[in-house]
């Protein structure tokens, strides 16, 4: 499927015009986009929804709406930041991609909005067409509720509010599922029975994360010493801080490294690489392409949206968006362990068996909400 790639976007008043070329890969096609961010005198964003044939598109680009709802032709991904964040914002745009390859429609992906002109660049995005918006970013919530009430578009939120019929539903991630299954590689894998945990922010799916990884750790072997360090309260992309952090834990004694941290990974992924015999797992997205030897990755902690976007996408077709909200799971798939060559046999059937377990109920790892909820699960040690 041939699809133009060229879009258009704007950034907020403080970005200065700039382009930039990426390969991006979601779902089943590899493509090149060319990104263009320029400013008007005005302020306003210039945006060309990417074009996609087959499927369910139409050569006037407008939705068929029905008493059961909007036929969705266009949709779009606001994202505070961009892919090379291997995080959070990656993670958004491959499942946008991946929603917009497998239904066969537009997307407009607008990385790089910032925070601080988050309703003026969803206003914008409405306007442009799109019939369903993706504010890929916890504190878009008040901005995209305002926006979907004023522009009459269903939007979908992350982490927290509440979900409004036909307007606005919620995504939440049960992380602490995922950071269990990491805990137990990390477990298997550790010599110096000390593991660490960096964080670049005071972030709720963090600190669920951080939780349930130290407990899948103490599943595995309560006796090994897990440590906990922070970044900062809101230093997601600060890779200076985020390696400082990380060789602290490394000088420390931690052979394995759980990072979370948005552009704060690089920082990470620079100190683990600089440390001989230490192996680090990311979380949310694959950071492969960071890493000068891939072979120091343990494993990820995948973050899947793609399903979770055509599910909604699927709702505002048949009317029933905002009647409840999305989650992203173990058992769903939205939460999986990336496969790497240092996932031995023994440690994937730990996991598949945990994962199980998860299924079942007979596992819950804690979700922390705190940072002292996380150090006290630490201290628990399992107990």
């Amino acid at each position: 499927m041939h699809r133009d790639t060229t879009k258009r976007f704007g950034a907020s008043s403080t970005r200065k015009e700039r382009s930039a070329m990426f390969t991006f890969t979601g779902g089943s096609s590899s493509r090149t986009v060319s990104r263009v961010a320029a400013l008007t005198a005005a302020g306003a964003l210039a945006i060309g929804l990417a074009a996609c044939s087959g499927g369910r598109g139409d050569d006037s680009g407008a939705g068929s709406t029905s008493s059961a709802g909007t036929e969705v032709t266009k949709f779009a991904l606001v994202a505070p930041e961009n892919e090379s964040d291997f995080g959070w914002n990656q993670a958004g745009l491959m499942g946008a991609d991946q929603a917009a390859t497998d239904l066969g429609i537009e997307v407009t992906l607008v990385p790089d909005a910032g925070w601080d002109n988050a309703e003026t660049v969803l206003g914008q995005v409405a306007d442009g067409g799109a019939q369903f918006i993706i504010a890929h970013a916890s504190g878009y919530g008040v901005a995209a509720t305002s926006v979907a009430q004023d522009k009459n578009v269903p939007i979908l939120i992350q982490d927290a509010g509440d979900n409004i019929p036909g307007k606005i539903a919620v995504t939440k991630t049960e992380a602490q599922e995922g950071g269990y299954l990491a805990g137990i590689a990390a477990a298997m894998t550790t010599k110096s029975k000390t593991i660490g945990i960096v964080v670049s922010a005071d972030d709720l799916n963090w600190f669920k994360m951080a939780a349930g990884f130290a407990e899948g750790v103490y599943s595995v072997d309560p006796s090994i010493n897990v440590l906990y360090t922070s970044v900062g309260p809101a230093a997601y992309a600060d890779a200076a801080g985020g390696k400082t952090a990380t060789e602290q834990l490394i000088a420390s004694g931690a052979d394995v490294i759980f990072g979370m941290g948005d552009g704060a990974t690089h920082g990470y992924l620079q100190a683990v690489e600089a440390a001989p015999g230490v192996k680090y797992i990311a979380d949310i997205g694959d950071v492969t392409s960071g890493l000068s030897d891939p072979s120091v990755l343990l494993t990820s902690v995948l973050w899947n949206y793609g399903p979770t976007y055509e599910k909604a996408i699927a709702d505002v077709e048949a009317g029933t968006f905002g009647q409840q909200g999305y989650d992203l799971t173990v058992d769903n798939g939205g939460l999986s362990l990336q496969e790497t060559e240092n996932l031995t046999s023994q440690i994937q059937s730990a996991i598949d068996t945990a994962k199980k377990g998860i299924a079942d109920g007979s596992i819950k790892p804690t979700a922390a909400s705190t940072a002292d909820e996380v150090t006290a699960v630490i201290a628990k040690k399992g107990a």
